[in-house]
């Protein structure tokens, strides 16, 4: 859903998990300082030349953020954050400074709100706070976790542990990642196109899953669910 007005702004915040038991009256408040962007697809920047300023709530669209090595000309793709996440929270909580990219995947739209002032209506409502530190407890858990599979698991658990992660339970469907370049799934698991590539066709050949369009539809939840324990 695209924000056109202020009562769209106001659900926004409602429904986001960051703003749980955040009085109405505050968000009203928070509002009255955001703004509204749009940014086009493929923009990629730098974190800290966009966040020193301001933090970002993402509203629609999906935001791709990694790491990359000039000399080795390499890419290592941290997070794929999307509708009700932000950025960034280092500036937020005033630690060290750190040089991440940012690309946006798809036509995006987020709330703008000057940091100074987030700062101070940060320090007003300490349920917020309480949300982000948890925020930021399963962002890292989730790092930990790419860590520990880099240097444990091959391509093929990797894989299957990426997309179980991006996995609807109830719909049993993959989200965020679906529609994704093979070239983007590479980097999210630490391996080449190349490699992915022959990982996914095996994964065809084995009936886990099918591909039409660029969009992954898992055929065999359980050998999906085998594969990522190897």
């Amino acid at each position: 859903m695209m924000l056109t007005h202020a009562n769209d702004g106001l659900n926004e915040l409602k429904t986001n998990p960051l703003f749980k038991d955040v009085p109405e009256s505050a968000l009203i408040q928070l509002l009255g300082h955001a703004i509204i962007e749009t940014w086009p697809k493929r923009l990629c920047f730098l974190g800290s030349a966009k966040t020193i300023h301001q933090f970002y709530i993402i509203t629609s669209g999906r935001i791709k953020v990694y790491f990359y090595n000039a000399e080795k000309d390499r890419k290592i793709t941290l997070f794929i954050i999307t509708k009700h996440d932000v950025f960034d929270l280092y500036h937020l909580f005033n630690w060290d400074h750190h040089d991440v990219f940012y690309e946006t995947l798809d036509d995006i739209q987020v709330l703008s709100i000057p940091l100074p002032y987030l700062k101070q209506w940060m320090l007003n409502h300490i349920s917020f706070y309480k949300n982000a530190l948890q925020y930021i407890m399963l962002k890292m858990k989730t790092l930990e976790n790419y860590v520990t599979s880099s240097n444990l698991d091959t391509t093929a658990t990797r894989l299957a542990k990426l997309l179980l992660q991006h996995t609807n339970e109830t719909s049993q469907k993959i989200e965020i990642i679906n529609g994704l370049p093979h070239k983007e799934l590479a980097q999210l698991i630490g391996t080449t196109r190349a490699v992915l590539n022959r990982n996914i066709q095996q994964f065809k050949e084995d009936g886990i899953i099918d591909i039409k369009n660029k969009h992954i539809k898992i055929t065999n939840m359980n050998l999906l669910v085998n594969k990522s324990k190897e």
